[in-house]
């Protein structure tokens, strides 16, 4: 290696990489030697580049938000528990191939996405596959790694929850009351798996629910402009909160006002709030 490409490497923090690259190519003995230390070196670098995110995958592949910012934005986490991550995609957008953990998600608007990698049959670097979601959808995928290009004519957004390494459950609550029991004229789960419900809570305005708990969640407004949050239940411990759509909104089981209480639409829309909640 020529002293003026090992600078080159050293500058980039890749020399390790390159070793190791080299060292891996001999022992494999690849087909195309040339072309497997490049993505060595593909996955070093951007792995590098993800240091600073809350993930690291064995891949060494980035997370989203660390590999396209302008795409993918945390809009609200509760730390050690999981991240809000609000994804807009004007058309013909492309993200930088990343990784995701299990994560849930809902659909703000129709998506048309061409996906090289999960969920699709495809594998990332390949032509991706074309995928069609409609407004509404809230599916719950596995970890995976892949690439995510708009091909639709409209911009296409999404909200997700990722949880963090090593979540701890919320533990149980004394007493517990869900609020798809008490008051489900207001609470929809959209889908869960063993850890997490995607919910939906809808409320006319002057609409008021049941008293209820909840465990740590993160909240995606999608319409409404106010409401009333009665901690505990008390009328006279009222906190009047203003809304806009497509805050997110952090709402941990320490935090009093989120971990039981009742609310009001007290604002002038109707309210339309997407959440995910722990459920151990």
């Amino acid at each position: 290696m020529s002293a003026e490409i090992k600078a080159y490497l050293d500058s980039q923090g890749l020399s390790e990489a390159m070793t190791a690259a080299v060292k891996q190519v001999i022992n494999e003995r690849p087909a195309n030697a040339l072309k497997a230390v490049s993505e060595i070196l593909m996955k070093a670098a951007l792995a590098k580049e993800a240091k600073a995110g809350p993930f690291s995958f064995p891949s060494g592949l980035p997370d989203c938000c660390s590999a396209s910012p302008d795409l993918y934005k945390t809009i609200a986490e509760i730390p050690g528990v999981g991240r809000l991550v609000e994804m807009i995609f004007p058309p013909g957008a492309k993200d930088a191939p990343h990784e995701h953990p299990i994560h849930s998600m809902y659909f703000v608007v129709d998506c048309k996405l061409k996906i090289s990698g999960g969920p699709t049959p495809t594998k990332l670097g390949e032509e991706g596959g074309v995928v069609e979601v409609p407004a509404g959808a809230a599916p719950i995928f596995p970890a995976m790694a892949h690439q995510v290009e708009n091909i639709g004519d409209k911009e296409g957004k999404a909200v997700f929850l990722e949880p963090y390494p090593n979540c701890k459950p919320c533990g149980a609550v004394e007493g517990y009351i869900s609020p798809f029991t008490v008051s489900p004229g207001c609470y929809k789960i959209l889908t869960e798996d063993d850890d997490w419900i995607t919910g939906m809570l809808t409320m006319k305005v002057g609409e008021k629910d049941e008293f209820h708990h909840h465990k740590d969640h993160l909240i995606y407004v999608l319409e409404g402009d106010g409401v009333t949050i009665y901690p505990g239940g008390k009328e006279e411990d009222a906190m009047v909160v203003p809304l806009a759509p497509f805050a997110g909104i952090p709402a941990p089981m320490a935090a009093p006002p989120f971990a039981s209480h009742t609310l009001k639409n007290t604002g002038t829309k109707e309210l339309k709030m997407l959440f995910f909640e722990a459920k151990k």
